[in-house]
């Protein structure tokens, strides 16, 4: 049994993978200002985002993992208001609740020793009795095509600055390179629009603080969907920051918490009892970007392949989590190595070497202090671009910038992460970022102002041409070789193409041309790395069942597999397999393998029949994963009956 179904390849279908985070990325930098005029600092949600793992997190060089926004893996450890979406080589991808809504926990402090929470707090911030709500901010985008001029909220960051600009001061036109956005002074504030003010706060009752106190929140767009600006800290404080880095710490701090236990009774205070010590034994772990397929290891990167570049990493395992709480009459003092529990990484980004980030989050020596008792600053300070605050679990907080500035007089940004224009290039299949296999078929996303392609359009039959619309894409692998790939799609900011089936394993260059404009991104191939199409955002699998029962032969969904009609097989699609020798279990049981390799009707299409064993009736949803080549697929489920 081989080609049972014919699968139609067209716009829309499941051969068009999301976009990989959303939208453009980069690579984090210093201090905001440090480079540059200091006047149009540039967003880190914007310049920084492709190198976001799946917990919205990265590091620099010097190796501090961090959030600038939303810590979606933090929230779930703590119960707040996210569940599962997908789990895959990459992590679990997590979404919002849609409903039943508690009060978000504290996730972390201010420096100026306010608490941070989580999305969600009363719609009456007086009022504990009143319904749950995602909290809202009151930025929005500015509604200007130059960039004259500073929002009033921003001036006493910009110290010596008037709002109105010196044409020495002006930031770029708005266009495609400069769209609205990419600097935190594309947006303004109005009061009363939404629930937070402009440090993106409010004093509010909370579980943690009956009598109220003043909090600061992440922020989620009204759906929920999104991360919105200034997204946990804006670019001042609303207290007095006196706290941050402790060199020192006085005689009288006492320990709460050390060496894996509480020292003293369980406190009251929210300041002392929030930290998420229970893990404090735990090793952290991180994915590697350079085969997420081997799953996460307690030393990363832990492959090294020739050529790679690497900062940061480590190669002893490191405890996570906060490792020691101390307290005085007037402050907190943590110590952490910077380090979390859950897992973290891989990190990409496509102007690197094989595409996946070179720098990689290594141990710190944390020890920090915060204020018991906060103060409301009557002059604000300007928060920093590294550290403002620090989650519970030990990580850095950071603010909203990434350490560029544009400049006016060489008319670019300066310092930070590049945000050179380039291309994404991910699996069609899965989606994913990682290893792609020679003869599979990848998406290819537009990053910053690139443009792919002068049309849209789709091949048509079942042969891929060189040259599509005028777009064509070509590889020069490890070896050198020069190869032009096919392409079934491509549009201004989406190309679909196969990898050629000659490509050698390694690290490899992908220019994808039109309108006499290259767009370059990086990749590493490999000769096999399955990946297996799915249905819908949550995993179900983009296949069908064939049942046999004496000369009666159907087909059926995957979303309600009978077991009782016959012996029903799973016919799967996927990409990245080729002629590899295919293994596989269905709810953790291993299946047979009736058939793999070629669809046999389009070129870089594979297809997987697996026979479903008996034993699974009744199980409901149940994950199916492929090896092949030695590399493990990216889970998809069906639901048996």
């Amino acid at each position: 049994m081989k080609t049972i179904v014919v699968l139609m390849l067209t716009v829309g279908t499941t051969l068009l993978a999301q976009p990989p985070g959303g939208g453009p990325g980069g690579g984090p930098g210093g201090p905001g200002g440090a480079s540059g005029d200091g006047i149009w600092t540039r967003n880190a949600a914007f310049g920084e985002l492709e190198t976001f793992d799946l917990c919205n997190g990265h590091q620099p060089g010097m190796g501090a993992y961090h959030h600038h926004l939303n810590p979606v893996c933090l929230r779930a450890q703590l119960n707040d208001n996210v569940v599962a979406l997908n789990s895959g080589r990459l992590g679990t991808k997590y979404v919002e609740k849609a409903s039943g809504w508690t009060h978000s926990p504290i996730l972390g402090w201010s420096f100026d020793g306010y608490p941070v929470y989580g999305p969600y707090g009363y719609t009456n911030p007086a009022d504990a009795k009143s319904p749950i709500r995602r909290v809202q901010t009151g930025f929005s985008l500015r509604n200007i095509t130059q960039r004259h001029s500073l929002p009033a909220w921003s001036l006493p960051f910009h110290s010596a600055v008037q709002q109105n600009l010196t044409s020495a001061q002006y930031g770029p036109d708005v266009s495609a390179k400069f769209p609205l956005g990419r600097y935190v002074e594309d947006y303004d504030y109005v009061s009363g629009s939404g629930d937070l003010d402009q440090y993106n706060g409010r004093f509010t009752v909370t579980p943690e603080y009956p009598n109220g106190t003043y909090a600061y929140f992440v922020t989620l767009s009204q759906d929920g969907s999104t991360p919105v600006f200034p997204y946990i800290f804006n670019l001042q404080y609303y207290g007095t920051s006196s706290g941050g880095a402790a060199n020192n710490v006085p005689s009288d701090a006492a320990d709460y918490f050390a060496n894996g236990a509480l020292t003293q009774t369980a406190s009251t205070d929210p300041r002392i009892a929030t930290w998420l010590t229970k893990n404090s034994s735990t090793f952290a772990q991180a994915i590697t970007g350079y085969d997420p397929s081997a799953g996460p290891s307690t030393t990363w990167p832990s492959i090294k392949p020739a050529g790679a570049t690497i900062m940061g990493g480590t190669s002893t395992p490191t405890a996570a989590d906060v490792q020691r709480v101390r307290v005085s009459a007037a402050s907190v003092y943590v110590n952490s190595n910077n380090l979390p529990s859950y897992v973290i990484g891989p990190w990409f980004d496509s102007n690197m070497t094989s595409g996946v980030f070179m720098n990689w989050a290594a141990p710190q020596t944390v020890q920090v202090q915060f204020p018991r008792t906060p103060a409301l600053a009557t002059t604000k300070t300007g928060t920093p671009g590294g550290a403002v605050g620090i989650w519970v679990n030990g990580v850095s907080i950071f603010n909203t910038v990434d350490g560029a500035s544009y400049s006016n007089a060489s008319g670019a940004d300066a310092g930070g992460g590049g945000v050179a224009t380039h291309a994404a290039h991910v699996s069609s299949a899965s989606g994913e970022s990682g290893p792609l296999a020679a003869g599979s078929l990848v998406t290819a996303y537009a990053q910053f102002d690139a443009v792919l392609a002068t049309t849209t359009t789709g091949a048509t039959g079942n042969v891929w041409p060189t040259s599509l619309g005028g777009t064509t894409v070509t590889v020069t692998d490890s070896g050198g070789a020069v190869l032009p790939a096919g392409v079934l799609y491509v549009s201004p900011g989406q190309v679909n193409y196969q990898m050629p089936a000659a490509a050698a394993a390694g690290f490899a260059k992908v220019a994808i041309a039109s309108g006499g404009v290259a767009v370059n991104g990086n990749v590493n191939i490999a000769a096999a790395y399955p990946g297996i199409f799915r249905a819908a955002a949550d995993g179900l699998a983009a296949a069908q069942t064939f049942t046999l029962n004496g000369a009666k032969q159907t087909y059926g969904p995957v979303s309600a597999v009978d077991l009782s009609a016959g012996q029903v097989s799973l016919i799967l699609y996927g990409t990245g397999i080729g002629n590899s020798t295919v293994t596989a279990t269905i709810g953790g049981v291993n299946a047979t393998v009736a058939y793999s390799g070629p669809q046999g009707t389009y070129p870089g299409l594979d297809q997987v029949n697996l026979v479903i064993p008996p034993s699974l009736a009744g199980k409901g949803k149940v994950t199916v994963v492929l090896t092949a080549g030695g590399k493990a697929s990216n889970p998809v489920y069906i639901v048996i009956l």
